[in-house]
């Protein structure tokens, strides 16, 4: 239960919490040390905290700063080690001046699967680097508020976010180094996240100080999903700076999160590729093509649908007429996009289809082919559920990828075995297009669009 915490809140505690204090002040607080107890699953490496004393309430304080002031809470531990808890004691008189300290084991270290580069390593860029917290953007719903609470202590950091998103980078966090990476060099790097909820789409991107522009300066541009508890290591190998890269920032986004999750991010690493610190990569499994039904038949879903066309075109956040836009009847569609779209979402194209889906446990392939007059860095593909009036659909989504288009090319995308993210039938489908990071005068040609059910 929660603790009364000042004479305001006296009525929502029991009479015995009120009045069985000490009348002559504030409680000492090592007069509660027995009061204290902490008790540890070294199989889950979580840590359960509890407070029995009568008619005051704990302030606990970890890391430094305080934490809590339930009468108990529960804290997931990572790495093997030694670790402590401070307990301030207070009543309706105020907070204890001293403190108990206590202090706890962690056996082992936990880590499912692959752990990622050597963090120890003396190829490590990120351990001899200087790095900072250098600001943040959290605001749910888009109305920005206070900053989350964030602890970091030359390693790790331990970020909280008490209220719940809805968006892609309506929680970001922006971390700055002093890292400077030439062009044409590779790299390898890795990060390990742990969360304690479950988080879809958490995002990584890499970039200079002052240069997130999608069109050239993303190192590193990624998502990952986390399950409440499990340590997962992020990892890229081999990526080239595309340009020189001065005073790196690390941009983490957990748009999209529930309230009160706890995430860590540890053990980043940033070595160049050609130091060999003696990781062994893990196999990386790959999905087979499916075999595509005839994109005018009957087992292509997209094929004969009714379909109305919806725009968001918005050069610089500003919005312009809508792109030009061809049926070209033979099951392709032309888009022309006159004005360069220098940012992801600025040229948003979306098919908004009639079709439904009964079983959201039934997995499909998608695919379509796509070919543009002029590069694109990044061209995101979304399958989504469609909004409902004023009710938001944008996190059920099959897929949700972007990729790099190279002019004069013809480039197949395609996603197989894919299912609604949230677990819910969608009640009709949108396909959305962004051409975001597009330059001036760009012609996209979209065809052989299919959907169809997964047969193995």
């Amino acid at each position: 239960m929660m603790a009364c915490l000042a004479p305001a809140l006296l009525s929502s505690c029991s009479e015995d919490d009120v009045y069985n204090v000490d009348i002559n002040g504030v409680p000492e607080a090592a007069a509660y040390v027995d009061n204290v107890i902490i008790n540890v699953d070294q199989s889950t490496n979580t840590a359960y905290f509890e407070f029995t004393g009568k008619g005051v309430y704990p302030v606990w304080i970890v890391d430094g700063k305080s934490y809590s002031s339930t009468m108990a809470f529960s804290k997931f531990y990572r790495k093997a080690g030694e670790y402590s808890v401070e307990v301030k004691v207070g009543n309706a008189n105020g907070i204890s001046t001293g403190t108990i300290n206590k202090k706890f084991t962690i056996d082992k270290t936990q880590m499912n699967g692959f752990g990622g580069f050597v963090y120890e390593s003396d190829f490590n860029l990120w351990t001899k680097a200087t790095k900072q917290i250098n600001s943040y953007y959290y605001a749910p719903g888009w109305s920005q508020i206070a900053d989350p609470a964030t602890t970091f202590d030359g390693d790790t950091f331990t970020l909280t976010l008490p209220e719940a998103t809805t968006d892609q980078w309506q929680a970001q966090m922006h971390v700055g180094t002093n890292i400077s990476l030439p062009q044409g060099e590779h790299y390898d790097g890795s990060v390990i996240f742990t969360a304690s909820q479950d988080i879809n789409n958490v995002t990584m991107k890499i970039h200079p100080d002052g240069d997130d522009d999608d069109s050239h300066s993303f190192f590193c541009n990624q998502k990952i999903n986390l399950t409440a508890g499990e340590p997962q290591a992020f990892f890229f190998s081999d990526l080239e700076a595309a340009v020189d890269m001065n005073n790196l920032v690390y941009t983490f986004d957990f748009g999209g999160n529930p309230a009160g999750i706890e995430i860590i991010i540890e053990n980043i690493v940033l070595k160049k590729h050609s130091d060999d610190d003696g990781t062994i990569l893990p196999e990386i499994p790959t999905e087979a093509e499916p075999v595509w039904v005839d994109a005018n038949s009957a087992d292509n879903l997209w094929h004969g649908i009714d379909f109305t066309m919806g725009y968001y075109y918005a050069p610089g956040w500003s919005q312009i007429a809508d792109p030009g836009f061809s049926d070209n009847g033979d099951g392709s569609y032309t888009f022309t996009l006159p004005t360069a779209a220098p940012e992801r979402w600025q040229a948003q194209c979306h098919f908004d289809t009639n079709i439904s889906i009964a079983d959201p446990n039934e997995e499909y392939d998608f695919m379509c082919l796509i070919e543009s007059n002029v590069d694109i860095p990044a061209v995101m593909f979304k399958l989504v559920e469609a909004d409902e009036g004023e009710t938001k659909h944008d996190n059920n989504y099959y897929f949700a990828d972007e990729m790099a288009i190279p002019a004069g090319v013809q480039t197949k995308f395609w996603r197989t075995k894919v299912k609604p993210n949230e677990g819910t039938a969608p009640h009709a489908l949108n396909f959305f297009l962004d051409f975001g990071t597009c330059p001036d005068n760009t012609e996209v040609k979209i065809s052989k669009i299919i959907l169809q059910k997964h047969h193995d």
